[in-house]
């Protein structure tokens, strides 16, 4: 039972929104808290779906790792409260990350790591994940720099920080399984959820690989200019 009413929690929880940044720490904490007044989901999406309309794209990204993280809370525990509510407004969340901007540009990469991981859980299915595919079906991403963002120097280096922070965090989720699996459970399950090599995979290694390249003259950049 919820402690707080849903006013207070609305500000409370828009509060931790304004200060939300891509550290893991801050993701999770701002998680928990809306996985901890699920009774509240309606309410507290809607706090999101107000901060996805604010005009600077790039911080929009955090936003849907925290929503990524309340759906991986739901899928391990068999909950369907706020997948149910996210569910339709999927579609509407992927383009508020991602428009057409040299900022929404840049997020496009890790917006496809965020949907790849609904998609290999089976957190949505094929008539909510279609529909979102199509959007990043035909968009680059990864080619934006710091003046086009509208980012800082200092900041891009932050975000490529907590950006291998957060893939580290995400790697070791994946590894995590039941203390009382056998390893013949184990093998089952990789062999019932692994599928074939597809075009999908290969548009992410791509992603990846121009997502480092990336980081990697950024970087270059900023160093010859210090």
């Amino acid at each position: 039972m919820d402690e707080i009413d849903p006013f207070e929690a609305r500000l409370l929880f828009g509060n931790q929104l304004d200060n939300l940044t891509g550290a893991q720490p801050t993701i999770e904490r701002v998680s928990g808290f809306a996985i901890k007044h699920a009774s509240m989901a309606d309410n507290l999406l809607d706090c999101i779906l107000e901060k996805l309309d604010k005009p600077q794209v790039p911080p929009r990204i955090n936003l849907l790792f925290v929503i990524d993280a309340i759906l991986l809370s739901d899928h391990r525990t068999g909950t369907t409260t706020w997948t149910e509510l996210i569910i339709k407004e999927a579609v509407d969340i992927i383009k508020a990350v991602i428009p057409e901007t040299p900022g929404g540009d840049a997020n496009v990469p890790q917006v496809r790591k965020v949907v790849s991981g609904w998609k290999r859980r089976g957190i949505f299915d094929a008539a909510v994940l279609d529909p979102v595919e199509s959007l990043l079906a035909n968009r680059a991403g990864g080619s934006a720099g710091a003046s086009d963002t509208g980012m800082k120097h200092q900041e891009i280096i932050k975000r490529i920080e907590e950006d291998r922070e957060r893939h580290k965090r995400q790697k070791e989720e994946f590894w995590i399984r039941p203390a009382d699996e056998t390893p013949e459970e184990e093998l089952q399950a990789y062999w019932e959820t692994t599928s074939d090599l597809n075009e999908a995979d290969w548009r992410e290694i791509a992603d990846e690989n121009q997502e480092y390249r990336q980081e990697r003259r950024l970087i270059d950049v900023i160093q010859r200019q210090v």
